[in-house]
């Protein structure tokens, strides 16, 4: 009956005489199938309508980390740090013995943070940084003790710095701003271009760009230095920092040469030279004009003295005047030699393989000197040279089909320092 009732109703009110009355029942009719329509739209589809629903925030509920932190003591063994940290000695050797392929945690250092995780009030895991680089991290959700190393994550920006170097570099770095680390860094990087004790000169400038690194919002200090350059006397050496084809990282100068020679300008760093290179030169100890075929370099006792390239060491002693003494032969070409040092690096003797920046003793006054100071001397073909203009080889050069790659890395660091 239902399925019929319209086509019966629209044949009736077609039928009907008076049209006053048909259009008022089909307004009527309208009206109803309308609201009928309306009703069923909002309640039994509630969701199609835009405002019968409020729009309700959720809440996080993702895990919440927590972390009990530990920053090592000079007494302190991993152990102890355990211990204090809620691990009982048995389980912190398990750790030891489970992770001894990956790190070693009977060496964790002075000063560097270690931690536990807890997430959502679980313990998760040890962390610890061994350096400014990477984690170490040990799961500690099972008796497995897995351990992984993985990067330390940070956020990034690139910086530019400058300065003039009036009193000494180090000074004018940080007057400019610069990080002491930076400066060092710096330093460092070019420390086969620039022997910093002897040539640096007031007026002399350089730029630097780098990385200044966040970590939690907060500042975490300086990541990589990504191009720099050194005018000495107006004369411009530059770094870049480089991955070649083989995805080695580098830092070369402007025609693709590594900055890493065979050679260290210089065996101190931050220092200045008492004495120079001279074939007449009066002896304060001696009393008399002498021969000096060498460089004094004026420091503080206890300075350590670097190998300035890889060696043999041929002497390691006491040398009469020349005090606590090392020999180190290089190659069939070139030889160094250290004088006067207070102490020899622990380990070392007569032919032990040295590379170049290990330390091999510490500044000191023994032998026929007035004060501290190391007298270092090169010999080239067992002839005395000048330390200061002596032409050690330069480093390797990126290969041919590295170059094309390398100058337009070049170009784009050489915008951020312009």
């Amino acid at each position: 009956m239902r399925r019929f009732f319209f086509p019966q109703f629209y044949a009736t009110l077609l039928e009907h005489k008076n049209y006053h009355m048909k259009k008022a029942i089909l307004i009527i009719v309208l009206i109803g199938i309308a609201g009928t329509g309306y009703f069923v739209v909002n309640k039994a589809l509630p969701g199609l309508h835009a405002e019968t629903e409020p729009v309700v925030e959720i809440e996080d509920t993702g895990p919440k980390r927590t972390e009990q932190n530990h920053t090592i003591g000079d007494s302190d063994t991993f152990t102890s740090i355990m211990e204090e940290l809620g691990i009982e000695y048995a389980e912190a050797l398990a750790i030891v013995d489970a992770s001894s392929e990956i790190f070693d945690f009977t060496n964790v250092r002075v000063g560097k943070p270690i931690r536990v995780v807890y997430i959502d009030g679980v313990r998760n895991a040890l962390e610890y940084e061994p350096n400014k680089e990477d984690i170490v991290s040990v799961d500690l959700t099972n008796d497995a003790y897995s351990t992984t190393i993985s990067p330390i994550e940070y956020d990034v920006t690139i910086e530019r710095g400058e300065a003039t170097i009036e009193e000494s570099m180090f000074l004018s770095g940080v007057e400019a701003g610069l990080s002491e680390v930076l400066i060092l860094d710096l330093a460092e990087t070019l420390a086969w271009e620039v022997d910093f004790a002897t040539q640096v000169q007031t007026g002399d400038s350089f730029v630097v760009v780098y990385e200044k690194r966040t970590r939690n919002g907060e500042e975490a200090g300086v990541g990589k230095i990504l191009t720099a350059s050194f005018t000495n006397v107006g004369e411009t050496v530059y770094a870049y920092l480089y991955h070649d084809s083989n995805g080695d990282e580098g830092y070369y100068d402007k025609d693709g040469n590594s900055l890493v020679r065979p050679f260290l300008k210089a065996p101190l760093s931050y220092n200045r030279i008492s004495s120079g290179y001279t074939y007449a030169r009066f002896h304060p100890t001696l009393q008399r004009t002498t021969t000096h075929l060498a460089i004094d370099y004026a420091a503080a006792s206890g300075t350590p003295i670097k190998a300035v390239g890889n060696g043999t060491i041929t002497a390691y002693g006491w040398n009469g005047g020349f005090g606590n003494y090392v020999d180190i032969r290089h190659n069939d070409t070139y030889q160094t030699q250290y004088a006067h040092l207070s102490a020899y690096a622990k380990g070392l003797g007569v032919g032990s393989r040295v590379n170049q920046g290990d330390v091999i003793g510490y500044v000191g006054s023994t032998g026929f000197s007035t004060g501290p100071h190391l007298h270092y001397q090169v010999k080239v073909h067992g002839e005395l040279v000048n330390p200061l203009e002596v032409e050690f080889p330069k480093g390797e050069a990126l290969s041919e089909s590295d170059m094309p790659r390398f100058l337009e890395a070049r170009a784009e660091l050489d915008a951020l320092r312009e």
